[in-house]
């Protein structure tokens, strides 16, 4: 234990650990989704005590202690400033995807990518209605947008109103400041949105692979 020796292996996938107690949590939170601890302000629920202290401060008390030295950015976790560090300003992304180009810091998103894009799958489900949807941030859009009737965010420049304040930064770049932050790679087209350029790519430069 104390020389890194990792003698509990998990039958599941390729995990591996030098304690049997991290190995039951890993199978616990990982493969069986057990989840004991549960928030009593609402319906989240995690495998781990700390999880849910930070859920608390982080969602309910607004707790962040943790500050990039780069910019505004702050957090609960210590990891997620770390992770925030090495992605957003040195642009480290370890993990890539063996089917296209996609590259990122977790190995998380890039399952989760995996899952989305190159195998389609869909595991969020309203409960209100047939809408399914690859990432859960859309079903809460969909929620708020068709069902509650949520719009808590508004534009600073016009009357657009949205569910999530993503929803109205976008708007605002797109419609407001017209930033062509994506760029075909064969020629000088620019525009809004990713697929946009998609688009474009398939229909200009056909014979190219779009990235």
């Amino acid at each position: 234990m104390h020389l890194g020796i990792k003698n509990y292996e998990c039958n599941h996938c390729d995990y591996q650990t030098s304690e049997k107690a991290a190995l039951k949590k890993h199978i616990d939170n990982i493969h069986l989704g057990i989840k004991n601890y549960k928030c009593n302000i609402c319906d989240y629920k995690t495998a781990q005590k700390s999880n849910l202290q930070n859920h608390l401060d982080n969602v309910h008390l607004g707790i962040k202690n943790h500050k990039c030295s780069h910019c505004d950015y702050e957090t609960v976790r210590k990891s997620s400033l770390k992770e925030h560090i090495g992605v957003i300003h040195l642009g480290i992304k370890n993990y890539k995807c063996n089917l296209c180009k996609y590259k990122s810091a977790q190995k998380s998103k890039l399952q989760y990518h995996f899952d989305i894009v190159h195998l389609g799958i869909k595991n969020h489900k309203c409960k209100y209605c047939s809408y399914v949807t690859k990432q859960s941030g859309n079903l809460t859009k969909h929620v708020n947008d068709v069902h509650d009737n949520i719009k808590k965010f508004n534009c600073s420049h016009c009357d657009y109103q949205a569910s999530l304040k993503s929803s109205v930064t976008r708007h605002i770049n797109e419609v407001h400041l017209r930033k062509t932050d994506h760029k075909c790679s064969q020629c000088d087209y620019k525009a809004v949105r990713k697929h946009f350029v998609t688009r474009h790519m398939k229909k200009i430069h056909p014979d190219i692979e779009s990235t």
